[in-house]
């Protein structure tokens, strides 16, 4: 009822607002709606409705989106699942970010949600929930259909219209419960609880290692390790009952699984001469006596020891020296720790169990060597070499070699390096090294321009044996690393820093063209290079050839002329002789020297026009015809 109320007042403030515009211009309401909205809101395709969704009347229009999707607000509030991570603000500006994946007005079949991925390949991780092991490869309306929802969203999910609404088109992703049994019928009719992780995974349902019996009140000890769970865990009754886990009784006494082989001849108390290590053989010298009243009480594998292993004689009263662990075990480490604590075995070991030792990183702290970084992560074995009794415990640890092979093939072994690792590697991690480009500056070539943003391994490339890597260069020159794109000839051609700079390839230096033979003049000097350098693909790969460019005017500019110079020894006709590199106009044609007609008296002022005027079409072009020219006076002069 509150949420219809507030739609009537909305509906009446947009019908105010709409009719104020209407009434002051007849062209308002065909700009009041920019396109359809789509089936989900074509109940507010209206321009009486605009107010519902929109703001008016506040400068910008604002959209009201949470005004009626109280679900998705809640889950802001709540700063939960997916919407909480990707929208930007809270309150009106959280319905204004809406927009970035909700777009409307695009008509009826327009469809509001737009994956930014597919639904398939979303990350589940931002919903809250990662997807874990089966989970996978479930489809999305395996978990995502209206049956699963909870009851606290039910409601919030109703909105869209009447007959219509989020649950019955299952359109909604929200409502789910993490919760095991929203998806899964619980097996033990709620006997273990609500959290099924404390014994099963997502991997598999009947891998159960999550599950520990030592939690229980059997902890599993001995052969009881090794019995399959069904043999003492059945069904009741056998045909249809379910397996009974929890208020279980049978295991107050041994008598509950085992059978009683003795017929009744000694008391139920089977523990007193048998244990879970096995059934044989018996503890005969513990019928009767408990060996924690003595100064030695049995724990750990001890307990599971024959008496007479440590009781030799038939007198069990005879005093037996245990008051170091060596009293009774051999020194298998050759007197390695005999500095500490006499060599005594309980500082590493315990009576639970001779391996694993319980010498851990952190006892390491207390030796020569502690272990830092990724050598907190090293196998034992693998720096204490040997197995057993031949196992070395104080290794030589004064440099990286002892352990780590010279890798660079020697090539630090000079000064200031002398092939110690630390100077560049660090135990945090072999990669990436901590020489960068400070420690390059003092090297033969320290890092400018591009070459700072330059991969070490684009230079420091394997060499001829692929496990090492080249970090000592014979030559600094560019064509170690570069190409020669060009084909220069002679002493230009390993003279790359004479055209390029460090800073980028395409920025050229200040070449100095003289060095070349054709020195740049005129509008020459402001010509690209590839103007007259033209590029070419040689290999598959573009490429500029500068050695050997003709210098004949014909081979970069056009013939105007149409051919009217050219002579039998001159296909390319030479240009200076009319024209200058300073423009190509006016000319520079010297009647005297290059024609049979001198321009002597008042021909000298005479412009050529005014002589050649004659004109032929030549393609698109209109050529001047200069060959030809009548020399009667009578031609020109009427």
């Amino acid at each position: 009822m509150r949420r219809l109320r507030s739609y009537y007042f909305s509906f009446i403030r947009s019908a105010v607002a709409v009719s104020i515009v209407i009434l002051a211009s007849p062209h308002a309401c065909a700009q009041m709606s920019p396109g359809p909205l789509s089936r989900s809101h074509e109940r507010l395709d209206s321009p009486l409705q605009c107010g519902a969704c929109h703001s008016l009347g506040k400068g910008r229009a604002q959209l009201k989106c949470l005004d009626c999707h109280q679900e998705i607000r809640r889950r802001l509030d709540e700063r939960k699942g997916y919407h909480a991570r990707i929208v930007k603000g809270r309150g009106a500006d959280a319905s204004t970010d809406c927009a970035r994946c909700h777009a409307e007005h695009n008509g009826r079949q327009h469809q509001l949600v737009r994956w930014r991925t597919p639904a398939n390949q979303f990350d589940h991780r931002q919903a809250g929930w990662p997807l874990e092991g089966k989970h996978v490869s479930l489809a999305c309306e395996k978990c995502h259909n209206p049956a699963k929802v909870t009851d606290e969203y039910k409601e919030s999910l109703k909105f869209p219209g009447p007959g219509k609404n989020y649950l019955s088109s299952g359109k909604s992703y929200l409502g789910l419960s993490p919760l095991c049994g929203r998806c899964h019928t619980d097996a033990h009719h709620g006997d273990l609880g609500n959290d099924c992780t404390r014994c099963h995974n997502q991997v598999s349902w009947k891998d159960l290692h999550a599950f520990s019996h030592d939690r229980s009140a059997f902890p599993l000890t001995g052969l009881h390790q090794k019995v399959p769970c069904a043999q003492c865990h059945k069904r009741f009754p056998p045909a249809t009952g379910r397996v009974q886990f929890r208020n279980f009784v049978i295991f107050e006494s041994c008598k509950g699984c085992h059978k009683d082989v003795h017929g009744g001849s000694f008391s139920s108390d089977c523990q007193k001469c048998h244990s879970t290590a096995g059934w044989k053989p018996a503890r005969a010298a513990a019928v009767a006596f408990d060996h924690s009243r003595t100064k030695f009480p049995l724990q750990g594998k001890h307990r599971f020891l024959d008496c007479r292993k440590c009781h030799t004689t038939a007198n069990f009263s005879a005093p037996i020296k245990h008051a170091r662990c060596l009293d009774c075990h051999k020194d298998s480490h050759r007197g390695q720790f005999a500095a500490r604590q006499g060599g005594e075995c309980s500082v590493c070991h315990g009576e639970a169990g001779w391996k694993p030792a319980r010498f851990t990183v952190r006892d390491h702290e207390s030796t020569q060597y502690p272990l830092l970084g990724l050598h907190a992560k090293v196998a034992c074995g693998r720096c204490h070499a040997g197995m057993g009794a031949m196992a070395d415990y104080h290794p030589a640890f004064n440099s990286c070699k002892n352990c780590h092979g010279e890798s660079h093939g020697g090539q630090f072994a000079a000064r200031p390096h002398e092939n110690l690792c630390e100077h560049c590697h660090a135990v945090a991690g072999w990669r990436p090294a901590r020489y960068g480009p400070k420690e390059h500056a003092n090297a033969r070539m320290p890092l400018a321009g591009a070459h700072a943003a330059v991969r070490c391994a684009d230079c420091h490339r394997p060499a001829a044996r692929p496990a090492e890597t080249r970090f000592k260069f014979v030559s600094l020159r560019c064509q170690e690393c570069h190409a020669d794109p060009h084909g220069m000839p002679g002493a230009l051609k390993n003279e790359c820093e004479s055209c390029h700079t460090t800073r980028t390839w395409k920025e050229t230096g200040p070449f100095d063209h003289n060095a070349t033979g054709y020195p740049l003049t005129g509008k020459h000097r402001s010509a690209a290079c590839t103007g007259c350098h033209k590029p070419d693909v040689l290999g598959g790969k573009l490429r500029v050839t500068f050695g050997g460019t003709t210098r004949v005017c014909g081979s970069c500019h056009a013939d105007i002329h149409d051919g009217q110079f050219k002579t039998a020894s001159e296909n390319n006709p030479d240009c200076g002789r009319c024209h200058t590199v300073s423009n190509w106009q006016p000319t520079s044609f010297d009647h005297q020297r290059h024609s049979t007609f001198s321009l002597r008296g008042a021909h000298e002022r005479v412009p050529c026009r005014l002589c050649h005027e004659a004109h032929r079409e030549a393609g698109s072009r209109r050529v001047v015809i200069y060959r030809g020219t009548p020399r009667e006076c009578e031609e020109c002069h009427r």
